[in-house]
C-alpha cells in the first residue's frame, strides 16, 4: 500500500505550482476500499470550489498515470475548513494566539487532552496557556492538534 510520504511527495509539486500547499492527508480503509483523503489550502486565501474540483482531476489522474495504487479507492480533496488540523511547525507558528486543542500521546502534567491560547511555537515543541497556566507540549507527543475557530456571539446571533 502506498504511503503518507509518499503521496505527499507525488502530490506537493503539482500543488505548489498552483500556489497551494498541503493541509493534510489521510488514509482510511474499510472492507471494500480505500479512502484518500487531500486537505489543501492557497498560500495566502482560501480554495474555491472549482479549485478543488480541478486539483480532484489532477490527483486522480496523477495517481493512475503512475499506477501508484492497486486497488479500488475513494479520492477526497476538500478545504480544511475553520477547525483545521495543525501538524507542521510553520502552521503552529502562523496560528499564535489562537484557541487549538491538543491531545497529546503520553500524560503532560497529569492530562492528555488540551485546549488553550497557543502562545509558543519552535522547534522542540509548543506552549498553550490555559487558566492562566502554561503547558509546553513537545512535537514528538503531539497526537493531533487543530484550531478550535469560535464564533464571537454578536455573529452566532448571541
Amino acid at each position: 500500500m502506498i504511503s503518507l510520504e509518499q503521496l505527499e511527495n507525488m502530490m506537493t509539486p503539482l500543488l505548489e505550482q498552483r500556489g497551494m500547499e498541503l493541509v493534510d492527508l489521510e488514509l482510511i480503509r474499510d472492507r471494500k476500499r480505500l479512502l484518500i483523503r487531500f486537505f489543501i489550502d492557497r498560500l495566502e486565501g482560501g480554495v474555491t470550489v472549482d479549485e478543488l474540483a480541478e486539483v480532484n482531476q489532477e490527483f486522480g489522474a496523477l495517481l493512475d498515470l503512475e499506477s501508484a495504487i492497486n486497488e479500488s479507492y475513494i479520492l477526497e480533496v476538500s478545504s480544511p475548513g475553520l477547525n483545521r488540523r495543525i501538524r507542521k511547525l510553520k502552521d503552529f507558528q502562523k496560528y499564535l494566539n489562537q484557541i487549538v486543542v491538543v491531545e497529546s500521546r503520553e500524560k503532560i502534567q497529569g492530562r492528555r487532552n488540551f485546549r488553550g491560547n497557543l502562545v509558543g511555537a519552535d522547534e522542540q515543541g509548543i506552549t498553550l496557556v490555559i487558566d492562566g497556566e502554561s503547558f509546553f507540549i513537545p512535537h514528538l507527543q503531539i497526537k493531533r492538534a487543530h484550531l478550535d475557530y469560535q464564533f464571537d456571539d454578536e455573529r452566532r446571533g448571541g
